[in-house]
């Protein structure tokens, strides 16, 4: 009786183990993606930098149909209140659907991804210290945003703490979470670049800051977890 019973609880302590990648694969992405993060950063600080990529921000904030339509559609859900009421659903349903000490994991996971993703960010905002698009080209359709976002273009924030909350949080997701996440996070990335707010380098060294923050939470999964408590 007492071993079915121990064999029960080990059963279910296993179901509660969330797997997460393995340390060698966390640090082999958190690696790749520095690699890109220093890459985008060195090419957005070249000479003719802006140039080379002008025509492709031209293509994006004027796209063709039915890409135009459905960024002139999701616009309008990816300004600031908007955005924020969507991100607080999408949490509210995570939180709700993990059990046990996963919901402490994947509170501290949204939190250090954002802290890290936002931090990383600022950083290099300020030693690169790059004009955006906006203020470099003209004619281009900011859509309904300011002509002059503040700030400097790279690396795009949107974009970094999006990809970051979702790396940070994808081994505790169901499969239609992660697919929505994917969905806003991608739409995000293309706003940000259909409002002429960033060129395509900001938002490639944005999404790799975010996969480097995500992959250094599960690092902290992996060597502090959080154990619920069992009496008994």
């Amino acid at each position: 009786m007492t071993e079915h019973a121990e064999e029960g609880v080990d059963e279910s302590a296993r179901r509660e183990v969330t797997p997460l990648p393995s340390r060698s694969r966390c640090w082999a992405l958190a690696a790749a993606s520095a690699l890109v993060v220093a890459a985008t950063y060195w090419m957005a600080l070249q000479p003719g930098a802006a140039d080379a990529q002008t025509d492709v921000v031209r293509w994006i904030n004027d796209p063709p149909e039915p890409f135009g339509a459905v960024l002139a559609v999701t616009n309008s859900l990816l300004r600031p209140v908007p955005l924020t009421v969507i991100a607080l659903a999408l949490v509210v349903w995570i939180v709700l659907t993990v059990r046990g000490s996963d919901r402490w994991e994947v509170l501290r996971a949204m939190l250090l991804a954002y802290a890290l993703s936002e931090a990383i960010t600022q950083i290099l905002k300020r030693t690169a210290e790059q004009p955006r698009p906006t203020a470099s080209i003209a004619g281009l359709d900011v859509h309904g945003y300011p002509t002059e976002p503040h700030g400097h273009a790279y690396p795009s924030a949107h974009t970094s703490v999006a990809v970051g909350l979702l790396t940070a949080m994808w081994p505790w997701l169901t499969w239609p979470q992660r697919a929505v996440g994917v969905v806003i996070a991608s739409l995000v990335a293309l706003n940000r670049l259909y409002i002429g707010a960033h060129w395509p380098l900001d938002v490639l060294g944005g999404a790799a800051i975010g996969l480097l923050s995500g992959s250094l939470c599960w690092l902290v999964a992996a060597r502090w977890p959080i154990r619920r408590s069992t009496v008994g």
